[in-house]
């Protein structure tokens, strides 16, 4: 049996990355194919442990410290969930992975690029998506979103930052898509559900589709 799809999901706050992963797997799950969902940080108990820390609003570690703790994870989770998935040819569905190291942690957070890459390899053991759907949407319309599920609050400490630091976490995917090759799809998250979903399976593989 050959290798499975890795197929994986970024972008801002409140963009309904959730939404279309639940939505692809149904898809998939009816054209015959093993799905597994998944998403980082998470995954695995270690994972998810890591993931409590991470959005305690009590907690503030700095961006080098959410990355240490965040490779950790993300070393569990594609040694134990992912890779195995893989390898018994199954499309693996993934709600963000290293590419949102990438933007929060470097390109936001301002660790050194260099060693957000070298850190996102050595904890995937250089494992990359096949494809990477980023979900734009102006982060205004995002927190709103976040709001509106929340109650009127903001559900954790990444939702809790300023409106600036999701302005740059969207202007971030962005140039990282957009200078990051054939893998990145941009999908413009304003569309309601149905066409946003419809925009998605044209970009899928025909073998997926």
């Amino acid at each position: 049996m050959g290798r499975g799809w890795f197929i994986t999901f970024e972008g801002g706050e409140g963009s309904g990355k959730t939404t279309q992963v639940r939505r692809l797997e149904e898809h998939l799950r009816g054209g015959g194919h093993e799905v597994v969902v998944t998403r980082e940080p998470g995954g695995t108990a270690v994972a998810e442990a890591v993931r409590a820390v991470l959005l305690d609003p009590a907690q503030d570690p700095d961006p080098l410290t959410e990355l240490f703790l965040l490779e950790a994870a993300r070393r569990d989770h594609v040694e134990r969930v992912i890779r195995p998935a893989l390898e018994r040819g199954a499309v693996v569905l993934c709600d963000r992975f290293a590419d949102s190291s990438v933007v929060y942690q470097g390109l936001v957070g301002g660790v050194e690029a260099a060693t957000v890459e070298r850190l996102n390899r050595l904890a995937t053991g250089g494992l990359e998506p096949d494809l990477t759907f980023v979900l734009d949407l102006p982060a205004e319309e995002g927190l709103a979103r976040v709001g509106r599920r929340n109650g009127g609050g903001s559900g954790n400490r990444i939702d809790g930052h300023p409106l600036e630091f999701h302005r740059r976490v969207r202007d971030a995917f962005l140039e990282l898509a957009r200078r990051g090759g054939r893998r990145f799809r941009i999908l413009p998250a304003r569309q309601d559900e149905d066409r946003l979903f419809e925009l998605l399976l044209d970009e899928l593989p025909e073998e997926l589709r």
